[in-house]
């Protein structure tokens, strides 16, 4: 099977990457996407648009342009560790890893989630590292992972062995409803990045840094037809070498009777999981990896205070 001169340099660059200090690798990674930022005009002027709805200030202002930066470079390192996942020391990341869940732990909110013996989601956004968060999980629950297939053939099957390496069996999102279906059925929890920015007609309506917006109904959806719970769940990183670990009560859907009644139960859903990531996008919105526009040009202005911007 021929493949391509991309996947050779990815290839050689997984090799390279893998045997380099991550402080290094990082800030290499970084200074390509801090670098991108600056020469992609739209990219940049969608990242700022979104930054300034979630600080509360006006697209142009300073810290606005702080934030998108910062949240470029912070993509990097998330790239980073795609490409060097085979090489993580699980049990390092876990010693290394602070839970910031309220109350209890985050495990036992995914206890909860798993308990009735119907799987669960765990829903996720583009923030920190979804691929290290589907990595702790498989550690403690059988896990498959819903994601993109790279155009390339070559790097998708290197790329997606990276993360089967770390126990997370790939779903991939064209026609992922029937499979995710049967891994709830067989008790296995299922992870999906839910922060993609649909149209009206095919999307839900939830508010979000108190503007409407409209996402994917998926989760919910499957959820409702499956009797799953939904359990929001992230990892970022954090100073030195650290990572943030924080997990939302599941949620659990309803019995619905009728179109009208499930239509309203997905919108509860969603709405629910949108309202745990705008907590975590508040306290790192340097982490949120949102490059296209997120909320529909003249939809409802933001009246509440901005997110504090927190190192990282």
């Amino acid at each position: 099977m021929s493949v391509s001169s991309a996947y050779w340099v990815v290839r050689s660059g997984v090799a390279v990457a893998g045997r380099t200090p991550p402080r290094v690798r990082h800030g290499l990674a970084s200074a390509v996407t801090s670098a991108s930022y600056a020469g992609w005009r739209s990219k940049r002027r969608f990242t700022q648009e979104n930054m300034a709805t979630v600080l509360g200030l006006p697209p142009d202002h300073p810290r606005v342009r702080r934030t998108a930066l910062r949240s470029w470079s912070n993509y990097g390192r998330t790239a980073a560790g795609l490409i060097c996942l085979p090489y993580v020391d699980m049990a390092d990341v876990d010693a290394r890893t602070h839970d910031l869940t309220d109350d209890r732990t985050w495990r036992e909110n995914l206890q909860d989630a798993m308990a009735p013996g119907r799987g669960a989601l765990i829903a996720t956004g583009h923030f920190g590292s979804w691929d290290l968060a589907g990595a702790i999980a498989a550690r403690h629950v059988p896990l498959s992972a819903i994601a993109d297939t790279f155009s390339d053939p070559g790097i998708n099957r290197l790329l997606q062995s990276h993360r089967r390496d770390k126990q997370v069996e790939i779903i991939p999102v064209e026609g992922a409803v029937r499979k995710v279906l049967r891994e709830l059925k067989e008790a296995r929890a299922v992870a999906i990045v839910i922060d993609r920015p649909v149209t009206r007609e095919r999307g839900v309506e939830v508010t979000f840094f108190g503007r409407r917006t409209y996402v994917p109904a998926g989760a919910a959806a499957m959820a409702v037809k499956s009797g799953a719970a939904i359990m929001p769940g992230y990892v970022w990183y954090a100073a030195r070498g650290h990572y943030n670990i924080r997990a939302f009560p599941p949620i659990f859907p309803r019995p619905v009777h009728g179109a009208e009644e499930r239509a309203q139960e997905i919108q509860r859903l969603t709405q629910y999981l949108f309202d745990c990531q705008e907590a975590v996008v508040r306290q790192c919105p340097t982490q949120w990896f949102m490059f296209r526009r997120f909320w529909p040009a003249g939809s409802d202005a933001s009246a509440e205070g901005g997110a504090e911007v927190r190192a990282a």
